[in-house]
């Protein structure tokens, strides 16, 4: 049993957590905004504000090495040579890594299902490469397995065992064929759609401050086709833009009013809402390192700490100004609230009598759909759909829908359906190239990002091939892999050539 446990710890595990650790650093690298959000989170829950996910990855490098530097030492044989301790303490951080690993995402599931459905689309956006690699590494194995068995006829002395190889070439060509079969979406029959327009999510929030008039300026800028944004009201009437419950992520509201951090940001007056400021944070937590990577000059930086929580009026005029697409969240604000039972009339009106409501995406529920459709026509019907559990085409156009907007988790069978219904698509919220792309070969209408900066300057998805491009990869693909079944077979009869 010993034995068992040592050539398990020596030669399997550290692979095994070099994997694992591997994984949690590509999942948190390609996932910007939730890495920001996860931090938030964190820093709420924990009292104190940290990288915490930075601090993790950190972690996961440093068992990464330790895991790569193991694995090679097996491989040479001097893992043998370490001391007990060393391997039962590596042992022993593995287990203790590993149960972290399935812990967190378990967790980071449950809370977050859309972030399961992002991996399968990411590893499903790659297939080009993870298929070729998979059927690579199937054919070394395939390869070594025949190898070991004709080296055990030739030290018998026996034949060797020719036959044993027909049914490893009829799986191996069975796993080549299935991509042809079931092609990556990838793999284009005909031209690149064209490419899906960009909305600026609470402006170009990853390089100005969200949901602030530096944010929706540097937006149209940067040349999109609309905002979204999220509108509360205040205590007074008054409409303001913010997108949490509370003022405490993004203003110095700790600090004037101190006591009040917690209170919803409707409590607040427009009087107090003008004493806040909603820039500063920004600059000093640099949440998605955009003054870090120098992509902010030291005249926005200071721009940015002297922006202020903007009113609804502010951005409807940049709307109107340059044309854009202006599509929002009315939150409303809890019971109790003199608006509570208002604010929808307060919005609505606000926005109607801007004069622009051929530019309005109106997010609204059925229940004042009719009022829109009566008295804005004109006005984009928009549904805010659930990507779980999706309308029915039926019932979206029944009710006089045009739009749905929907969390990327959306299956493209869905999306397929609801633009075969002429209803526009637009998914939310889209911040990795990879995801855009993907979105992009499915034809989606429209995004929103808060990654502008970047989709706007995406002139071609990140990676596709057209179909019969792809068709002669693959087959070099499958070529290479025959080839090394043979270089293998051939190193294995090569000692009975040499003795005869």
């Amino acid at each position: 049993m010993s034995r068992f446990l040592s050539s398990l710890f020596s030669r399997f595990l550290p692979w095994i957590v070099l994997a694992h650790a591997l994984a949690f650093i590509i999942f948190w690298l390609t996932n910007s905004l939730f890495y920001t959000s996860t931090n938030d989170y964190l820093a709420g829950m924990l009292g104190s504000r940290l990288d915490y996910i930075s601090l993790l990855l950190t972690v996961s490098a440093l068992i990464a090495l330790w895991s790569l530097v193991r694995a090679i030492l097996s491989l040479t044989g001097r893992a043998g040579k370490r001391t007990a301790i060393f391997t039962w303490l590596f042992a022993i951080v593995s287990l203790i890594y590993i149960a972290f690993f399935y812990g967190s995402f378990w967790l980071l599931f449950r809370e977050s299902p859309v972030q399961l459905v992002r991996l399968g689309q990411m590893l499903g956006y790659f297939r080009l490469v993870l298929d070729g690699v998979l059927l690579l590494v199937l054919a070394l194995l395939a390869g070594f397995l025949i190898r070991s068995m004709f080296r055990r006829n030739v030290q018998a002395g026996e034949r060797l065992n020719w036959q044993a190889l027909i049914p490893v070439l009829v799986v191996y060509a069975i796993l080549w064929a299935l991509p042809l079969i079931i092609p990556p979406g990838d793999a284009l029959r005909g031209e690149v759609p064209d490419k899906p327009l960009i909305i600026a999510h609470r402006g170009a929030s990853m390089l100005a401050p969200e949901n602030t008039n530096a944010s929706a300026a540097l937006a149209d800028n940067l040349g999109v086709f609309g905002l979204e944004t999220d509108v509360q009201v205040s205590l007074d009437g008054g409409l303001f833009l913010m997108h949490d419950d509370t003022l405490s992520r993004t203003t110095n509201v700790a600090s004037i009013f101190p006591g009040r951090e917690q209170e919803p940001a409707s409590d607040f007056t427009l009087e107090q809402l003008s004493q806040l400021n909603a820039g500063t944070w920004f600059v000093e937590q640099d949440p998605f390192h955009a003054i870090r990577d120098g992509l902010v000059t030291p005249a926005q930086e200071a721009d940015y700490r002297q922006q202020g929580i903007p009113m609804l009026e502010d951005w409807l005029s940049i709307v109107r100004a340059h044309e854009l697409i202006f599509i929002f969240d009315l939150k409303a604000p809890p019971t109790g609230h003199p608006y509570a039972d208002s604010f929808f009339d307060l919005a609505f009106e606000q926005i109607h009598n801007v004069g622009i409501d051929h530019q309005i995406w109106f997010l609204v529920d059925p229940l004042q759909l009719q009022t829109v459709h009566n008295l804005a026509p004109y006005m984009t019907r928009a549904n805010g759909a659930d990507y779980q559990s999706p309308p029915t085409v039926a019932d979206l156009t029944g009710q006089g829908y045009q739009l749905v907007n929907v969390e990327y988790g959306l299956s493209p069978r869905w999306i397929a359906e609801y633009q075969a219904a002429n209803l526009w698509v637009n998914i939310y919220t889209v911040d990795e190239p990879w995801q855009f792309s993907r979105l992009w070969l499915l034809n989606v209408d429209s995004v929103t990002t808060s990654n502008a900066g970047v989709m706007v300057a995406l002139e071609k998805p990140t990676f596709s091939l057209p179909y019969n491009q792809y068709l002669l990869v693959w087959v070099g693909v499958g070529l290479l892999g025959l080839g090394l079944i043979a270089v293998l077979l051939f190193t294995a009869t090569k000692p009975l050539q040499a003795s005869s």
